[in-house]
């Protein structure tokens, strides 16, 4: 039986194989790397709007009990979409904000208490 490693986020919960041959034979690094998160510009909000089957071509998409012909996935509606600072703003998100906040200081918090990072690097 074959193990992995995988680095789990810790603030989300999201997890990455450590090394990976298919992200080399993509061009990418084998190995994981964190790329840089744009708190200020990147959506915190996404709206995805369903692509739907092929038009005209009858058949629905692929899986158990339907035809063979997938859809064409979800895709961001980018005028939808809004930025932190955007979700901030809008009341309807004041709850997950909140909790995002909340979870990102309890991170910041233990990261310094088991010396991951220090005060001067804030």
């Amino acid at each position: 039986m074959t193990k992995n490693d995988y680095v789990v986020c810790l603030l989300c919960g999201l997890n990455r194989i450590l090394e990976s041959n298919k992200r080399a034979e993509k061009g990418r690094p084998s190995y994981l790397i964190f790329h840089e998160i744009d708190l200020k510009n990147a959506y915190f909000v996404q709206v995805r709007e369903g692509g739907g089957k092929i038009a005209g071509t009858g058949k629905t998409g692929k899986g158990a009990g339907r035809g063979k012909t997938g859809g064409s996935g979800f895709h961001i509606v980018e005028e939808e979409c809004l930025t932190l600072l955007q979700a901030m703003q809008d009341p309807e998100y004041s709850e997950v904000i909140e909790g995002f906040r909340t979870q990102l200081i309890k991170l910041v918090r233990d990261a310094l208490e088991v010396g991951f990072i220090k005060e001067d690097d804030l």
